[in-house]
């Protein structure tokens, strides 16, 4: 969330990847040092590139390997284009994976969801304006089926359609969970929506306007908020972007916000052009050096800076130097979030 200086738990100097795969933050390590050996570089070269998975390290190390650098912009694709072959395809594999039968509706609610009082219920206080009620309701409803993969594919396409968001991503994650599949094995479809697009016809001219890859605000607000306008954390950081009400208020200074308040900040309009502003402005401090913007984002422009006179532009470095696990976590997620959106919506 965009904070004041913050102050966190230090990590201890050795890290283990939250995946619990130590071996692949050696392949980075390997990858970068091991230049010499030209048996163990191959070693770990096709160790790097055999990983199917989709967490920080593997991703890193894959492209280490294959000589790429962090946070290289791509073309997107058309967004829209092919949604129902690749939804079409989704629900194929969904019936052979599940042993369904080719009458069986996969991509409408199943009768014992629709008659569900608390879709109904949240449906129509979600229609009411009644945001938190709802999310309530249809939160409850998607928690008690996070065990069938049916039913959470079903409920992910709904809450998208009514633009609950967050829960959509999260009913959709629920079906790679109990797949056991990493991204990079299920159906485009479905990765789309666990990493969507949504608030497009924001995001992208903002992107356009600073001058930054617009996948990377569409990382930094799924992970700030997962797509949530109403959002707001116990730090009170509030809105799409994520925005404490402090920064909030400067921010309206900087851009000469009219009549500004602070609830503004759950409007889409104003959270994202927030946003926008306050991550643009941390890419010009640090030089377009994204880690560093994205720990100022996260810890304050203070901590970033500290990290930075002492790592430098180096994407390992730098990330091996920020000791706030919370601000670490945030810098390899959003790496995360970027380079699998890059996957699902590169030409």
């Amino acid at each position: 969330s965009v904070p004041a200086e913050q102050s966190h738990t230090p990590l201890t100097p050795t890290r283990v990847p939250p995946d619990g795969t130590p071996a692949t933050a050696a392949t980075i390590t390997a990858t970068q040092t091991v230049t010499d050996t030209a048996v163990l570089l191959a070693q770990v070269r096709n160790l790097a590139l055999a990983s199917p998975g989709d967490n920080y390290y593997a991703l890193r190390a894959r492209e280490l390997v294959q000589g790429g650098s962090p946070f290289v912009p791509v073309t997107i694709g058309d967004v829209t284009q092919s949604q129902s072959i690749l939804q079409a395809e989704a629900e194929t594999w969904l019936r052979a994976w599940l042993g369904l039968s080719a009458e069986t509706a996969v991509h409408t609610l199943a009768p014992a969801l629709a008659a569900d009082s608390r879709l109904i219920v949240g449906t129509k206080l979600w229609e009411l304006g009644l945001l938190e009620a709802a999310k309530r309701e249809l939160e409850a409803l998607r928690q008690d089926y996070a065990s069938n993969a049916l039913y959470s594919y079903q409920l992910a396409l709904y809450f998208r359609d009514i633009g609950l968001y967050r829960s959509s991503i999260v009913a959709a994650d629920t079906v790679r969970a109990l797949s056991g599949q990493s991204l990079f094995a299920l159906p485009r479809f479905i990765g789309q929506l666990i990493y969507p697009i949504y608030y497009d016809d924001l995001i992208f001219p903002l992107a356009d306007e600073y001058g930054y890859d617009p996948l990377l605000q569409l990382a930094l607000v799924r992970q700030e908020s997962l797509f949530e306008s109403f959002a707001r954390s116990g730090a009170a950081a509030q809105g799409l972007s994520q925005v404490i009400p402090d920064t909030g208020a400067y921010i309206a200074q900087q851009l000469a916000w009219p009549d500004y308040v602070n609830e503004d900040l759950y409007k889409p309009y104003v959270g994202l052009n927030f946003g926008a502003f306050y991550l643009a402005q941390q890419l010009a401090l640090f030089d377009n050096f994204i880690p560093a913007a994205l720990s100022a984002y996260n810890a304050g422009p203070g901590n970033a800076l500290r990290w930075y006179n002492l790592a430098g532009a180096d994407h390992d470095l730098y990330l091996e130097t920020v000791n706030f696990a919370e601000t670490q976590l945030y810098i390899e997620r959003i790496y995360v979030g970027y380079v699998l959106y890059q996957y699902l919506y590169a030409e």
